[in-house]
């Protein structure tokens, strides 16, 4: 990848300065634009994409979309002009949108966490797909039979209150299975892996940007638990 991912260590940097590698024409007066690096967020893992502004001494865009495609990170500009390439440009985030983003992607895992602490998963209750959009939620396969909704929403509260800390760090994943309380198959043993830890539970990996204390993410609510077709989702939200 030619794009530096700043937000893989720091999901509170607002703002930075970059180079423009690349530039591929999407339409009428919008375009596709590679960077040597970003603190946009890729849509991807369940997290919605960032948005916010590209600016030089010369040209502005507003960046409203941010995807990996090919292997690589494309920031999608709409702008009366084209950017041009080797240019160096200042990016900043939609920050409220971003945080909000960050506190949604860190509940989940709060309940996901939290599933572990009760002691349902991973072995009743396999994790297998979330999303922290406009309708968050978390898929596991494997069913209880029981309605855990209230014990679920009491214990990811408990973590919210306690203002534990989340940190994350870069690892193999030989180094990353040593704490994590479970992988996720497939996961790529040639290349560095992003950790996620919860003080005093453990890790799991992840590519997405968190808060730092699990005070920052609010009150949880869990609206539903639903088992069908021998699966569990849990739908959850903030405020």
């Amino acid at each position: 990848m030619k794009t530096q991912q700043l937000y893989l260590l720091d999901s509170y940097a607002k703002e930075m300065a970059a180079t423009i590698l690349e530039v591929v024409p999407e339409g009428e007066k919008r375009f596709r634009v590679m960077l040597d690096s970003t603190v946009f967020y890729p849509m991807g893992g369940g997290q919605p994409t960032d948005q916010g502004m590209l600016t030089s001494d010369s040209w502005s865009g507003n960046v409203y979309q941010v995807m990996t495609k090919d292997g690589e990170i494309w920031h999608y500009v709409e702008s009366e002009a084209a950017p041009t390439v080797g240019v160096k440009v200042h990016g900043v985030l939609n920050w409220d949108r971003r945080f909000r983003h960050m506190r949604l992607h860190s509940a989940g895992h709060m309940v996901d966490f939290a599933m572990y602490l009760l002691g349902y998963s991973p072995k009743q209750l396999v994790p297998t797909k979330g999303d922290h959009g406009k309708k968050p939620y978390i898929i596991y396969m494997g069913v209880l039979g029981k309605d855990i909704a209230n014990e679920l929403e009491e214990k990811s509260n408990e973590l919210v209150a306690q203002s534990l800390t989340l940190s994350v760090s870069l690892g193999t994943l030989e180094e990353i299975t040593k704490d994590a309380i479970y992988l996720q198959p497939g996961l790529p043993i040639n290349k560095q892996l992003r950790k996620l830890t919860l003080e005093g539970v453990g890790s799991v990996a992840d590519g997405g940007t968190q808060v730092e204390r699990t005070r920052e993410i609010g009150k949880i609510t869990i609206p539903s638990v639903v088992e069908e077709n021998g699966q569990t989702i849990v739908s959850y939200q903030i405020s």
